[in-house]
C-alpha cells in the first residue's frame, strides 16, 4: 500500500489549515474567557461529539461494505479508489477516537488550561477535514451507485 504524492498533498493540507484555524483561535483568546467549569463543559461537548462522529463513520463503513457486490465498488476496488476511501474512513474514525479519548481524559484532570482546550481543539478541527473528505467522497459513492441488475 503506497501513498501517492496527491495523498501526501492532502493529509499536509489538512494539518496546515487544521494549524491555521487553531492558530486563529489561539490569536482570538477564544478560550481565555471562560471560567473553569465552561471550558470543562466544552472539553465535554467535544468529546460527546467526538465519539458520536465515530459512530458515524462506522455506519457509514458498514453501508460502503453492504454494498460490496455492486458494479461501483467492484470498479472502485480494481482502479484502487475504493482502498483510499477506506483508509480516510479508518483514520477519520482514528482521529475522532483520539479527540474522544483526550477529551475525556482532560475531564478528569484537576486543573483544565487553554493549552489543553487548544489541543483538543486542533486534534478536532483536524477530524472534523477528514470528516468533510469523507462525508464528500461517500456521496459520490452514492449518488452514482446503481441498483444491481
Amino acid at each position: 500500500m503506497s501513498i501517492s504524492d496527491k495523498e501526501i498533498v492532502f493529509w499536509i493540507k489538512c494539518i496546515v489549515v487544521a494549524g491555521f484555524v487553531t492558530w486563529l483561535a489561539v490569536s482570538r483568546d477564544l478560550v481565555e474567557g471562560l471560567a473553569a467549569g465552561d471550558m470543562r463543559s466544552a472539553v465535554g461537548v467535544i468529546a460527546q461529539l467526538s465519539g458520536t462522529m465515530v459512530g458515524f463513520v462506522l455506519a457509514a463503513l458498514a453501508i460502503l461494505t453492504a454494498m460490496g457486490d455492486s458494479p461501483l465498488i467492484r470498479n472502485m476496488l480494481r482502479t484502487g479508489h475504493f482502498q483510499l476511501l477506506l483508509r480516510r474512513m479508518l483514520v477519520c474514525m482514528i482521529v475522532f477516537g483520539v479527540s474522544t479519548l483526550i477529551g475525556a481524559t482532560y475531564l478528569f484532570i484537576p486543573v483544565l488550561t487553554s493549552i489543553h482546550c487548544y489541543v483538543l481543539l486542533s486534534i478536532s478541527f483536524f477530524a472534523m477535514l477528514l470528516l468533510s473528505d469523507v462525508c464528500r467522497k461517500f456521496w459520490i459513492v452514492l449518488s452514482n451507485l446503481n441498483p444491481v441488475p
